[in-house]
């Protein structure tokens, strides 16, 4: 009897976690991004622009190549091409500044 409950338990749990919305984690752009303080407007026009680079990116996730990379600068700097016209200058700086950081972090690590 102890074994049925347990197992209706667990099968519920699994349910409940099945169910859940399941979310990928925020990309390094849209975690910079958030820092920017953006107004209501600007997150909905950011936000899907966002999420289309960072599904794009995560496809080429594991490829070393040389045209992987390539590939990822050129979907950077697509987005950056959308999203600079919805940023005051302010905000765009902050981002380069933000990106910046990140790439001294990153030159430390090697």
């Amino acid at each position: 009897m102890k074994t049925l409950k347990y197992v209706a338990i667990g099968f519920l749990v699994g349910l409940a976690l099945a169910a859940a919305p399941q979310s990928t984690p925020p990309s390094q752009v849209q975690r910079m991004v958030a820092q920017l303080d953006l107004t209501p407007e600007q997150k909905d026009k950011i936000d899907p622009i966002l999420e289309e680079d960072a599904k794009q990116v995560r496809a080429l996730r594991g490829d070393t190549s040389p045209e992987a990379a390539n590939k990822k600068t050129e979907i950077r700097k697509a987005t950056d091409a959308k999203i600079k016209p919805l940023l005051t200058d302010a905000q765009w700086k902050k981002l380069e500044q933000l990106r910046a950081d990140r790439n001294k972090q990153d030159k430390k690590k090697k």
